[in-house]
């Protein structure tokens, strides 16, 4: 049993240095190169007036990861005019734009959206919608 055990060890060692493969240089620089995952921010500006009547501030950024396609979009104006369908219009004309600016086909989302009230530095209820989505190519 002993010798039927150690030949089939051999044999798999043999053929384990058979069958591996060598790296050349472009492989090793290729393997040691890293893929960027840091997160984009980006202002977008107030185009979107349409959508959302009732606010007159609106300030909106996206943070964007690239390489996944995850996309959080912040959406924050005034607590007093702030309407939450309007928000989601907005949003979602903000994420058509960005699906052709950036050649995706459609997005899903990846968790649901949240509202978020604060005071600001000056002292002004403010209201922060936030989506998350993955966009795919």
């Amino acid at each position: 049993m002993k010798k039927i055990f150690a030949f089939a060890v051999v044999a798999f060692i043999a053929l384990a240095a058979v069958s591996a493969q060598t790296v050349t240089g472009d492989d090793v620089e290729s393997l040691n190169s890293y893929v960027d995952t840091s997160t984009q921010t980006i202002e977008v500006e107030d185009k979107y007036a349409d959508q959302h009547p009732s606010a007159s501030t609106v300030k909106m950024e996206i943070e964007w990861t690239p390489v996944t396609g995850v996309v959080r979009l912040y959406y924050t104006t005034m607590a007093a005019s702030f309407d939450r369908g309007e928000a989601m219009n907005t949003a979602i004309a903000v994420y058509e734009d960005f699906a052709v600016e950036n050649k995706y086909t459609r997005y899903t989302y990846s968790s649901k959206d949240r509202v978020r009230y604060y005071k600001d530095e000056r002292g002004i209820r403010m209201a922060e919608y936030c989506s998350h989505v993955t966009f795919v190519r």
